[in-house]
């Protein structure tokens, strides 16, 4: 059974690296790429061709080895060995999906903001290095959108700060700092869509390991290809599918925050981990990730603060060692770099505005007068914004790809629902049916309760925390735009992929609940995937699609 098993895995993996070396090779007589050179698409494609055929030789290779270690492990390691499978190929899946998809960005102007403040940091200044048109200063009033429209003065970057005759950023100065490594060269011709890109694939691998982990250690046991549906799921589900359609400086700082926020969640959770005590190292990486964090994107504080306050709660009520001192190393290891990054943007924020609470956006130059505008945040707007990203469907058209989104007439960007574009995050609402159930009929909810891993009480309680915490600023800030779910939708999703693990073992020996509950999770991750994938089809690749699909009808003779 295990030879079968193995010969079918490496089946699969040939045939997907035959496919992927096929398409690079080929890509331009089959219309996948209309340019006679090699793109940094189509060679990220040609790599993984051949890195998927090595590994389907090697293991060919050594596959009687392979099979007499399977044969000394147990039942469960054969689950675990399905887990490590599904895994890698979810994995594959989706970072050929953000490729693919984004590839056509990669060709048309874009913002390239953060490249040119690393050019400026590395000139020692802190303003870009473009200067205001002295139109543009005369003005009486240059945040005015109105005066400036009158007076035909559209000569400056959009949405950047003026402040004393300068431009500034109003947005973290982190990915900047990190691109100070580039040369000037490199950096005049790098777009803020490439830095969407790299954050994205890092903050899914990120997504990658978390599962990869809990789902080990909380002992959660659905089918082994599970795994690989949630995998896909998490990053393919809407907002972070859509992003990659318009990757600019908004998307590059929302997503590059949830990749250093999930980063240090992550050691949190491995340093934690540990049998005896935190390992310390690991704890200084969570504390420097969640430093960067804030350092890309203020809002992300609060969801921070609490996570490292729970941190720190977990530490001191299940650490074996009652040593002063081993706690104040602890907190030093998250709070210094913390400290550090605090200090550090005071200092950024003083010497660009004279405030360190000011981040510069009062200043901007946008559609609103800022200066004026004080209601950036208020609880009125909840109850509309709350409609907006989670109740209002998108719109079907007869036409493919059959669904987009809709413009939202205040804020003038598409929006497509969340529970309409990714309703796998109605898996967290399964853990409290059953609970109820529990409770309520065979009156178990604490015997249920009690038998909880306390890590994974932790992990549910700061995933939950984290992303209500940041869902209420997004609900309550006046502009409404789908980016900004992005802020929550990750540790929602991972939150909802720890429901499925518990939802799976709280049914029990049930077969036919097991069947329908998995069924349930499989049409719920389906459609998610579906439709995040269709509204986020540029026009280019909705052209690409049709081409394969007409192909593809010729060859089995549909018409």
């Amino acid at each position: 059974m295990r030879s079968k098993g193995l010969k079918k895995g490496l089946f699969v993996l040939g045939t997907m690296g035959i496919l992927l070396l096929g398409t690079a090779i080929f890509a331009e007589q089959i219309g996948m790429d209309n340019d006679s050179g090699w793109g940094k698409g189509r060679i990220l494609i040609l790599m993984t061709g051949i890195f998927l055929i090595s590994a389907n030789i090697l293991i060919a290779v050594f596959q009687d080895n392979l099979l007499k270690l399977t044969g000394k492990m147990s039942v469960l390691t054969g689950h675990i060995s399905q887990i490590y499978i599904f895994t890698f190929l979810a994995t594959i899946i989706v970072l050929a999906s953000y490729t693919w998809l984004i590839a056509p960005g990669f060709n048309r102007p874009n913002t390239n903001y953060y490249s040119q403040l690393a050019i400026a940091f590395k000139r020692n200044q802190l303003s870009l290095p473009e200067e205001p048109s002295t139109a543009l200063l005369s003005l009486s009033n240059p945040y005015d959108y109105t005066l400036r429209k009158d007076s035909s003065v559209e000569d400056f970057p959009w949405d950047v700060s003026l402040y004393k005759g300068k431009f500034y950023l109003y947005w973290g100065p982190v990915p900047s700092l990190i691109l100070t490594i580039l040369s000037n060269e490199r950096l005049a011709h790098m777009g803020d869509q490439y830095l969407v890109f790299a954050f994205l694939c890092g903050l899914f691998l990120y997504s990658v390991l978390f599962v990869s982990s809990f789902w080990l250690r909380f002992n959660y046991n659905p089918p082994g290809w599970t795994i690989g549906l949630a995998l896909v799921a998490i990053g393919i589900s809407s907002p972070a599918t859509l992003m990659l359609n318009n990757p600019q400086i908004y998307e590059a700082a929302i997503v590059g925050c949830q990749f250093f926020f999930i980063g240090g969640c992550y050691w949190a959770y491995n340093a934690i981990s540990e049998k005896d005590s935190p390992a310390i190292w690991k704890l200084v990486l969570a504390g420097t990730h969640w430093a960067l964090a804030f350092g890309t994107r203020i809002t992300i504080l609060p969801a921070i603060i609490f996570t490292a306050v729970a941190t720190l709660i977990y530490i001191l009520r299940e650490s074996k060692i009652a040593n002063p001192k081993k706690n104040l190393l602890t907190l030093s290891a998250m709070g210094i770099p913390f400290l550090i990054a605090a200090v550090g943007l005071s200092w950024y924020n003083w010497m660009r505005f004279e405030s360190i609470f000011e981040f510069g956006l009062r200043f901007q130059l946008a559609s609103a007068n800022y200066n004026e505008f004080n209601s950036l945040f208020s609880a009125r707007y909840m109850y509309e914004n709350f409609l907006n990203y989670f109740i209002r469907p998108y719109q079907i058209q007869a036409v493919f790809p059959y669904i987009k989104t809709i413009e939202n007439v205040v804020s003038n960007d598409r929006l497509a629902s969340l529970l309409y574009t990714s309703p796998y995050i109605l898996l967290i609402l399964i853990p409290l049916c059953l609970f109820l159930y529990s409770s309520l009929v065979s009156k178990k909810f604490d015997e249920i309760d009690q038998n909880k891993n306390p890590m994974e009480k932790w992990l549910v309680a700061t995933l939950t925390g984290s992303s209500l915490l940041a869902l209420v600023i997004i609900l309550s800030y006046y502009f409404t735009a789908m980016r900004f779910t992005e802020d929550f939708m990750p540790a929602l999703l991972l939150l909802s992929t720890i429901c499925l693990g518990q939802g799976y073992k709280l049914i029990g020996e049930n077969e036919n609940l097991r069947k329908g509950y998995i069924f349930l999770v499989t049409l719920l991750a389906v459609f998610s995937i579906t439709a995040s994938t269709l509204i986020a089809l540029p026009g280019s690749r909705v052209k690409d699609v049709l081409y394969y699909m007409e192909q593809i009808n010729q060859l089995f003779g549909i018409r």
